[in-house]
């Protein structure tokens, strides 16, 4: 007697579903890669620049950094990556709708922007607290620093960030 072995196979939508996120983790690479090989970069005229935020933040040291980008992480108020995820899932369903609904792609698009603009205020007020904590001669330094990373660029001349003075 032989016994027959049956194998279950994966679902449809779950390869389809690797699959997609397969490509989009491979366009994110292709992304970064493309910013980090890129000519002259967004802070030496190469074209628009990521943010005008950039300079800021890299020119404070590691411990302000880390509280201003920890002040927008733990806000409550912000939205949570359960959220994102619900966007992204209601634009994936707006654009696989057919005929495609134009006012539902742009709701959330504009509800996305909404949620970037939250996160840029939250960063901004976190940003100004460090700058207001600051003593004269600190907020002179730094901003001496925030000239050299406008003038080298993010990483500087040997791949890390301008030292504060």
């Amino acid at each position: 007697m032989t016994e027959e072995i049956t194998r279950k196979r994966c679902p449809l939508w779950v390869r389809i579903l690797l699959a997609l996120s397969l490509a989009l983790n491979l366009a994110i690479v292709g992304l970064v890669a493309g910013l980090l090989t890129r000519g002259p970069g967004p802070l030496r005229g190469g074209g628009p620049g990521l943010s005008y935020a950039l300079p800021y933040i890299v020119a404070l040291d590691r411990t302000d950094r880390r509280a201003v980008m920890g002040a927008v992480r733990n806000d409550p108020s912000l939205p949570d990556r359960r959220s994102r995820k619900a966007q992204f899932d209601d634009m994936l369903a707006a654009l696989r709708a057919e005929p495609m609904d134009r006012a539902a792609v742009r709701a959330v698009l504009a509800s996305q922007a909404d949620g970037v603009a939250r996160v840029q205020a939250v960063a901004q007020e976190a940003w100004l607290d460090t700058i207001e904590a600051m003593s004269p001669q600190e907020r002179r330094n730094y901003a001496d620093t925030v000239e050299a990373v406008l003038q080298k660029g993010p990483r500087g001349k040997r791949g890390k960030p301008p030292k504060p003075d």
